[in-house]
């Protein structure tokens, strides 16, 4: 069965878009590590397709900073850093509170916040359990998705959706553990509720706290595995180097939203 046929490629309008969503999905799941070449016959037989909607597609993945391609040898996924998540992170802080913000003001800001008082009780939910990980950053980047996708401004709502898939990849590591989930779960509730009284400033404050607090969990998970992998093993053979630390086995459902 064609990869063509999941979810991913569901709002994608051309067929490298529909390849482009399938592959940054698994991107942002981690079945594509970073460093990982993205074999094209490989691909091409996976999709059902012929070779020009593939490369066209990689093209797509390689603008959104999730791809680099390299001549003569293809795709390969692009190595998370430090730096990158500084950058990013800097400037999505500030959109994320400025979209805060205009819900906050917004007279209609009952029907965004409606739709986010489910979501908002199952992170609570499950940010209570260890396991469920899985589920709670699908949960996250599903409101964040939302909020996203409500915002009347047209200009921020797409300067957000530009950076979401980049974001995702660190919203994953971000949430790795039940500690870092449970102060997430805390500070959505607050931010819903600053949102909820028309409270523009203290929900530009959160939604800002919320993503400096990813981007300071990524860089400190990013950090951690560099070490993994530049400490020697404990071995009885000198010189031996550790193996990279796994990433977390988190999937999600859609490569957009972010947290």
């Amino acid at each position: 069965m064609s990869k063509l046929n999941s979810d991913a490629g569901a709002v994608a309008q051309t067929l490298s878009e529909k390849i482009a969503a399938s592959i940054a999905d698994d991107i942002v799941s981690g079945r594509y590590q970073p460093g990982e070449r993205l074999v094209e016959a490989t691909l091409v037989k996976a999709f059902g397709v012929s070779h020009g909607p593939v490369r066209d597609a990689l093209r797509i993945l390689q603008n959104s900073g999730l791809v680099l391609i390299h001549p003569y040898r293809g795709g390969q996924v692009s190595v998370l850093t430090v730096r990158e998540v500084q950058e990013i992170y800097q400037v999505r802080a500030a959109l994320v509170g400025l979209r805060a913000r205009w819900i906050a003001e917004d007279p209609q800001r009952a029907d965004i916040v409606a739709q986010a008082d489910g979501p908002i009780s199952e992170l609570d939910a499950l940010a209570r359990s260890d396991e469920a990980g899985e589920r709670y950053v699908a949960v996250a980047l599903a409101l964040n998705r939302m909020l996203t996708e409500g915002l009347s401004n047209r200009w921020l709502r797409s300067m957000l959706q530009a950076l979401t898939l980049q974001t995702s990849r660190y919203t994953r590591l971000a949430l790795a553990t039940p500690e870092r989930r449970r102060e997430s779960a805390r500070l959505w509730r607050t931010l819903i509720e600053a949102i909820r009284v028309g409270d523009g400033e203290e929900a530009q404050r959160i939604a800002s706290a919320i993503s400096l607090a990813t981007r300071d969990a990524a860089i400190k998970h990013l950090q951690e595995r560099e070490a993994l992998t530049l400490t020697p093993a404990s071995s009885p053979l000198s010189g031996q180097a550790a193996a990279p630390a796994p990433a977390a086995g988190i999937s999600l459902s859609k490569a957009t939203g972010l947290q």
